[in-house]
């Protein structure tokens, strides 16, 4: 009969446990995507609605948002949605989380002209390059100082390692928008199928800052070499018609306080 209780008691313990491991996971997670994501990208990055089962590792997460730097019209650069992911249970306890698979289906990128030179693509391409060159120049110190101990080394790291086995991103898809001067011009493109493999096996895990880097920058460059290969003829048209028209508005308003003459 006492051994009959302990069982139960046992039992009760781990269902207790998952109740309350599920909410908190899910806490954690969002907020290691927001800091983490938000330091690569320079603007909000925020994760909605994920759950992961105990039972087979398997979860799904509703939606990842990156926004937009500010000048743009449209709120966000990327949204990824239908995101299905697999982990190895085991590993969440040790020092290297293993990701078996992660699927993202649908996701839609944004590409928004402000001018024939600015972009916002470009702009979040080169906030990642001054994060992670800002980066290596303090792995880099880190490096130099053989006294410090592994507790500072994680820290620094941002905590736990990643490996993800494999990523694949389906129909994805290119909006992209001219808009200057109130005026706009949309069109839509298909994103080619991205395959990624063994995101930091080679060092046996990346930091959740390292592993959200590589990611978004393989977006990005997808999506960027796609805007140059699609037919965007009639977007720079517009672009380059509204910035035009901005010029020239400036240039008329000079002309009418008469610091060129009449």
């Amino acid at each position: 009969m006492k051994k009959k209780y302990i069982v139960l008691g046992v039992l009760v313990a781990a269902i207790a446990g998952a109740w309350y491991f599920t909410p908190s996971l899910e806490s954690i997670v969002k907020t290691l995507v927001h800091k983490y994501g938000s330091q690569v990208t320079g603007t909000d990055v925020n994760l909605e609605g994920f759950d992961l089962s105990l039972k087979n590792g398997e979860g799904k997460i509703k939606k990842i948002t990156v926004a937009n730097p500010e000048g743009y019209k449209k709120p966000y650069l990327l949204s990824l949605d239908g995101i299905t992911v697999k982990v190895d249970l085991k590993s969440l306890t040790s020092d290297t989380i293993i990701i078996e698979k992660i699927q993202i289906d649908k996701p839609v990128v944004t590409y928004e002209m402000l001018s024939l030179t600015q972009n916002n693509i470009k702009q979040i391409q080169n906030n990642i390059k001054q994060f992670t060159d800002s980066g290596k120049s303090t792995s880099a110190e880190a490096a130099a100082d053989q006294k410090q101990d592994k507790k500072s080394e994680t820290a620094k790291e941002g905590g736990k390692k990643v490996i993800i086995k494999s990523l694949t991103i389906n129909n994805g898809e290119l909006q992209a928008a001219a808009n200057v001067a109130g005026q706009n011009s949309d069109i839509s493109v298909a994103l080619p199928t991205i395959q990624m493999n063994n995101i930091g096996a080679a060092k046996n895990g990346d930091s959740i800052a390292q592993t959200i880097t590589k990611i978004f920058n393989q977006i990005l460059n997808t999506a960027s070499a796609t805007a140059v290969s699609s037919n965007l003829s009639n977007l720079k048209d517009v672009a380059k018609e509204n910035l035009d028209n901005v010029v020239g508005g400036v240039k008329d308003r000079v002309k009418s306080i008469g610091i060129f003459g009449k």
